[in-house]
């Protein structure tokens, strides 16, 4: 959802207050690039929050985390500079994985896209790790995709077309 800017969100958080047994979970690893922090909040009615208060832990995070968050959260230049640099960066990706045969990406608003492949991912994906030292993600986990469906992440421009070109020498 962090990925996504103002006027685009696509969030329950508006139906808390109708549904008292809501709760909204996010986090801040991936936007921010704190994955080791495993730092998110909740959003949730007064009276749900307050029955977890009393009985989560005492100490949800230390307090280096604590002020990483809070920093995040206040750097609105770089979540600016992110939805400026996501949007046109993930459709020139797009654009060029559709370009190759045999490819089918979806194009989404998160900071990844979903790839079809009329090809077995496995090997694909063993092969681009084998001679460019890049990794797909396999959607096994969503038995409902099996094996011709994959996940990349919208990296830099350079990393971007370093999957490209590894996926085009493979392919062709």
């Amino acid at each position: 959802m962090d990925f996504l800017p103002p006027g685009k969100e696509q969030s329950l958080i508006p139906l808390v207050q109708d549904f008292p047994n809501l709760v909204i979970i996010r986090s801040l690893t991936k936007f921010y690039s704190i994955p080791g922090l495993r730092l998110g909040y909740a959003i949730a009615a007064p009276q749900r929050l307050q029955r977890w208060q009393a009985w989560r832990d005492p100490w949800s995070v230390n307090i280096l985390a604590e002020v990483a968050g809070i920093a995040a959260l206040q750097d609105q230049e770089f979540r600016q500079q992110t939805w400026d640099w996501l949007a046109p960066t993930r459709e020139k990706l797009f654009q060029d994985l559709t370009a190759i045969p045999g490819l089918e990406p979806h194009l989404g608003a998160a900071n990844f896209l979903l790839v079809q492949s009329k090809y077995s991912v496995a090997q694909l994906q063993m092969q681009l790790l084998q001679a460019r030292k890049i990794l797909i993600r396999d959607c096994l986990s969503f038995p409902e995709l099996g094996d011709r469906y994959f996940r990349v992440a919208i990296r830099t421009v350079a990393e971007n077309q370093g999957l490209v070109d590894g996926l085009i020498s493979i392919l062709s």
